[in-house]
């Protein structure tokens, strides 16, 4: 089908922020996403690591001790984890015309047959009130997702921080553990975000600039630049 749309949260939450950089984004691609600092490969790194940790215990049919005592449930098998973190082949929506909503999940649990988004985070820095606030439509997101694909779900899902907190002689660095249990959106709410995304796609212009992202008003001050030293020039 022509003109249709494929999604993922990340992009959702670019849209959340600013419908304008979320058009150049998805429409015009590589050359108009916002402008990103070099990248740490760390936490990818710490990523994967987490993942073969939570494995070894999936194997144990255990939860990791340091999360045993605010988590109830049982990891889901390696089989269905091991698909749905692969963004070509994890959990998917298909809207009536077309538009995909696609995500890979970290983790998940099952709790009373219930299926409940879990992901894993590191940070520098402990958390503050609001740290988990980002991650909501993310989960929300994961939430819609298992249930367009018939799995029983709740309104919740867990964030689990990595924090540096010690570092040995040898090498070793210590790690505290954060569990925050998070309320996630309504199933409406989430398919909502994702309609007014795709049609603001469906509309062919980008969006005004916003007064509230900073890469717009950039933008802005170096579009007047540029039109005053032309108009200079004459």
């Amino acid at each position: 089908m022509a003109n249709t749309f494929s999604l993922s949260p990340h992009t959702l939450n670019l849209f959340e922020d600013c419908p304008r950089c979320f058009w150049f984004h998805v429409v015009e691609g590589a050359l108009y996403k916002r402008p990103e600092p070099p990248a740490s490969t760390l936490p990818r790194g710490m990523d994967s690591l987490i993942k073969k940790y939570f494995d070894v215990y999936r194997k144990k049919k255990l939860l990791p001790p340091e999360i045993e005592p605010f988590i109830k449930g049982t990891l889901v098998d390696e089989k269905i984890i091991t698909k749905w973190r692969n963004w070509k082949t994890g959990l998917s929506f298909i809207d009536y015309d077309g538009h995909k909503l696609f995500g890979a999940l970290d983790e998940c649990l099952i709790s009373d047959g219930i299926y409940i988004p879990l992901d894993y985070k590191t940070r520098g820095f402990r958390l503050k009130y609001d740290s988990t606030s980002y991650y909501i439509l993310q989960m929300s997101c994961y939430n819609f997702l298992l249930y367009k694909n018939n799995y029983r779900i709740s309104s919740n899902a867990y964030l689990v921080f990595y924090i540096p907190s010690q570092y040995s002689s040898e090498g070793v660095v210590k790690f505290d553990i954060e569990v925050r249990k998070v309320n996630t959106y309504s199933l409406d709410k989430v398919y909502r975000i994702f309609r007014e995304a795709v049609d603001i796609l469906l509309a062919g212009e980008p969006p005004p600039p916003s007064d509230n992202c900073s890469f717009c008003r950039w933008a802005k001050m170096v579009y007047k630049h540029r039109e005053d030293k032309q108009m200079r020039l004459f």
